[in-house]
């Protein structure tokens, strides 16, 4: 695993709406696009490490293009912090694509993007300052409510006939619990930059329960017009 210190300044990123990593999350991703498979090539001869990052404007409006599709619109405006990620799981698909796993590693913000363009993909300078406190061990937060957290995810997963896999669950420590569930939930794009830019466990746990039980008190949206990771 990286520590702190091993982490670049400097970062190939994977905008991609929707899309939430965390730290010591596990998230599965297919690449096709020309550009981003040059980023997997990239990444694999540096350090096997990709920035997710989540574009401005989320969601998009049907006519600008679909991330999912690779149909939407190049350079778009990004939010300033995502989460790198590790390559841990990398195979070859027969269309020529690639099917991987990234690992979260930490929380970063972005400092500028890297222009000119040297590669068909985005780079951008980091830090990770704002995050050094929470990135270097497992967190726990003394009070966190086990029981209630699993109980009311249940009950909102219900509402769009998501399963979660409990047996890989039930012996994480509380960061890769409150981390995964945040990043399994169908949570709109905005809800989960949020979730993302909160730093203390704590603080993401708290909203994540808030978003969770306002949909089950009826608040919810349309499930159409929800965004599916």
């Amino acid at each position: 695993m990286f520590g702190l210190e091993r982490l670049p300044d400097t970062l190939p990123v994977f905008p991609l709406t929707g899309t939430l990593l965390l730290p010591k999350g596990h998230l599965p991703l297919n690449i096709f696009e020309s550009r981003y498979l040059d980023m997997v090539y990239f990444a694999r001869e540096k350090n096997g490490l990709i920035g997710m990052i989540q574009p401005l404007g989320s969601p998009l409006a049907e006519q600008e293009g679909n991330d999912q599709r690779g149909t939407a619109p190049r350079g778009r405006s990004l939010y300033t912090t995502g989460c790198v990620g590790m390559i841990s799981e990398l195979s070859e698909n027969e269309s020529g694509g690639f099917t991987l796993l990234l690992t979260g590693l930490c929380r970063y913000d972005i400092v500028e993007e890297l222009l000119p363009r040297t590669q068909t993909f985005r780079q951008v300078r980091v830090l990770y300052d704002r995050f050094q406190a929470v990135c270097a061990a497992p967190l726990r937060a003394d009070d966190t409510p086990r029981q209630k957290l699993v109980l009311t995810v249940e009950k909102y997963l219900k509402l769009y006939n998501i399963v979660p896999r409990w047996e890989s669950l039930e012996k994480a420590c509380d960061e890769e619990l409150v981390n995964a569930l945040a990043m399994i939930c169908p949570f709109s794009a905005a809800e989960k930059q949020a979730l993302l830019e909160i730093v203390s466990l704590k603080g993401r746990l708290d909203l994540m329960l808030q978003m969770m039980e306002f949909d089950l008190s009826g608040g919810q949206a349309a499930i159409e017009d929800r965004i599916l990771q």
